[in-house]
């Protein structure tokens, strides 16, 4: 018979700081086999070595045969192997990153961006402003493994829905999911399936053409509020929204044996997924496009925990009701989202996309400008927009160019705010809005929106907005909802009447 290794410390783990599950809820959930659950944790089979999610299919073991782990990575870490039924590794919602503390939170953005790939546990610590020591014992508390251990997981689930494509060859497959190389590739696949890629690749079906994947929404997920909020700020020749597939333009290799230097990204979101279309030759390596494709879409985000907590205020309650699982979209690129950001400052959506496509005809030559070529431009000359603000964006492209400010989501929040409030012509709410797509702070709240100041307007409280901690970024979102409703509403109403 199959003899799990050592997981005595791990299945003892007490996780209540992160997600509030005990072994007798996990018990309830696995019998009941409830949808919302999954994702939440996962369920280690003693007798068969695998694990699976709290949904699944298969007949149901007894439960002293089954041990519950926080994250896949700590069933994998403890030596069970996805299940073929469930697919735990490709299947699963997204655990939800925002339901972890702070410097868990921060450490999970850079791993997923690759930091561990050639870097140390140590040098990940000190960037998110802790000891190895201290930052293990929160891996383990919160998600029952070490950074390593999730780090490996992130690399062999890419790997795993990647060889269901075999028209990218195994040495690709190593790049595109961030292995070093391919024999580093074969030893962490093979440590995770007990089986080699192509073993595995050789049970699935033939797929050609571009590189397939499917990204698990989780519930709840307000698909028309997102696909409106991109379709609402797309730019021609980069990116656009068409029914419920989003596409964007991404350069080729070079040396691509193709006619042009670009091609289309295509992302259809479907109820249970986001359906992913990556052409053959990207330049970007497919790890990189997905990363953005979750940002985009807010597929890390606890939709359940955060609509939950929000209902809390009996004052919010309605709206979150009107309109659940509403998520913050984040950014593909966070420069372009940051001068996207300023050329908004005061003016609506639609005039600042129009700027912004100025930018992208006039200067992008079709795409949107980078840092260094913006930092050289003399935008004033376009005259789109006030000096004060033409000169905000060359300040923020220089900083950027030179490297003294990042904009992506694995830096801190607020050492990014206060960074770009030390540029003149960025205020709180430029810098807050950028927090909230680009830093993924989940708890920024844009006090000084003019359309929020509207929403609060017959809050009970004029500090309201505490109650929504940690999830005030959500709850902006909530606010804008419910004024785009009434303005809905009161047009609706004056059709009638005309």
């Amino acid at each position: 018979m199959w003899r799990a290794p050592r997981y005595a410390s791990l299945h003892r783990l007490r996780y209540e700081s992160c997600t509030m599950l005990t072994d007798e809820i996990c018990e309830r959930a696995r019998q009941a086999r409830d949808l919302r659950f999954d994702g939440r944790f996962f369920i280690g089979v003693l007798t068969t070595g695998i694990y699976c999610r709290p949904v699944c299919p298969g007949r149901m073991p007894k439960a002293q045969n089954v041990r519950f782990f926080p994250s896949g990575a700590a069933a994998q870490s403890a030596g069970f192997r996805p299940c073929k039924r469930c697919r735990p590794d490709t299947e699963s919602p997204p655990p939800g990153i925002t339901r972890y503390t702070h410097p868990v939170q921060r450490a999970l953005r850079l791993i997923d961006a690759g930091f561990l790939n050639d870097r140390s546990t140590a040098a990940l610590a000190a960037v998110v402003g802790l000891g190895v020591r201290q930052l293990n014992r929160l891996f383990q508390q919160e998600l029952g493994c070490t950074p390593l251990a999730v780090a490996r997981s992130v690399r062999v689930q890419l790997a795993r829905r990647l060889i269901d494509n075999p028209g990218i060859r195994m040495s690709e497959v190593a790049e595109h999911a961030g292995f070093g190389s391919i024999r580093r590739f074969n030893d962490e696949f093979r440590a995770v399936y007990q089986a080699s890629p192509g073993e595995i690749r050789r049970e699935g079906g033939i797929k050609h053409g571009a590189v397939e994947l499917r990204l698990p929404v989780p519930a709840p997920y307000h698909h028309e509020a997102v696909l409106e909020f991109l379709r609402a700020r797309s730019l021609n020749g980069i990116e656009e929204t068409r029914g419920a597939v989003y596409r964007r333009c991404v350069p080729l290799r070079s040396g691509a044996s193709l006619e042009t230097d670009s091609a289309w990204v295509e992302a259809e979101l479907k109820t249970d997924a986001l359906v992913v279309s990556v052409p053959d030759q990207v330049a970007e390596p497919v790890h990189g496009i997905v990363r953005r494709l979750r940002r985009i879409f807010d597929l890390d985000a606890d939709g359940a925990t955060i609509d939950g907590q929000l209902r809390e205020d009996p004052w919010l309650r309605p709206d979150v009701d009107a309109s659940p699982g509403l998520r913050v979209p984040g950014a593909w690129d966070g420069f372009e989202t940051s001068v996207r950001a300023i050329l908004g400052q005061q003016v609506s959506v639609a005039r600042a996309r129009d700027i912004a496509q100025v930018l992208v005809d006039r200067i992008g030559a079709g795409r949107f400008p980078t840092a260094e070529v913006l930092a050289g431009a003399n935008i004033s000359n376009l005259g789109m927009m006030p000096a004060a603000r033409c000169h905000a964006v060359t300040a923020l492209a220089r900083v950027v160019a030179s490297g003294t400010v990042r904009l992506d989501e694995c830096e801190d929040a607020e050492e990014l705010q206060h960074s770009l409030t030390s540029i003149k012509g960025i205020g709180p709410w430029t810098a807050g809005y950028i927090a909230m797509r680009i830093a993924r702070d989940p708890d920024t709240f844009l006090d000084s929106d003019w359309v929020i100041r509207k929403a609060l307007e017959d809050a009970p409280s004029c500090s309201q907005s505490d109650k929504w901690r940690p999830w005030r970024a959500y709850a902006v979102m909530v606010l804008w909802s419910r004024v785009a409703r009434q303005r809905e509403a009161i047009l609706l109403e004056r059709r009638k009447a005309g």
